[in-house]
């Protein structure tokens, strides 16, 4: 009998600790991170420009596309990306930041896969890139897209900025 109830307080424990990690996940908070073994410097010695590409993943990310615009700037202005590649002497740095929802086929815990029979790489998800930052050495000025996609990843409105100017 003590062996049935101390096997029912602890069945009735991982069931709330489950409980409780399931509703942190799914509390509707907005959290960014960067996607894991995606950054990515591209860029040859004799080459005049180096490319830093880095890659997050936005939880729960909201609908409007200027709040949206104000998050990711927000985040880059917290996480600056300048000072991972150092200016190196007569080359120029572009900077190139992609931000993606979680989806099915992308979830938070996705890596990429260089597999000999398939590879999933994040240039196959596409459908949820939903934010984009791009500027460089010459042109400081930092350039937004961001985007509101279908559930199939077919651009339902698109809004660019050059700061915080909105460019038609």
């Amino acid at each position: 009998m003590i062996k049935v109830n101390l096997k029912i307080i602890v069945l009735m424990i991982c069931i709330l600790l489950i409980g409780c990690t399931k509703n942190e996940e799914s509390s509707g908070e907005t959290k960014i991170f960067e996607i894991a073994n995606t950054e990515e410097v591209v860029g040859k010695k004799d080459e005049e420009v180096v490319t830093l590409r880095k890659h997050y993943m936005i939880l729960n990310p909201p609908k409007d596309l200027t709040e949206l615009k104000k998050l990711v700037e927000a985040y880059s202005k917290n996480h600056p990306a300048a000072g991972e590649i150092k200016a190196i002497e007569g080359k120029s740095r572009i900077f190139d930041l992609s931000f993606y929802r979680e989806s099915e086929d992308l979830p938070r815990d996705w890596q990429p896969d260089e597999g000999y029979m398939s590879t999933d790489r994040l240039e196959h998800h596409k459908n949820d890139l939903i934010a984009y930052i791009v500027w460089s050495d010459a042109e400081p000025q930092k350039e937004y897209t961001v985007y509101d996609k279908s559930k199939e990843g077919r651009v339902m409105k698109q809004m660019h900025f050059i700061g915080d100017q909105l460019v038609e």
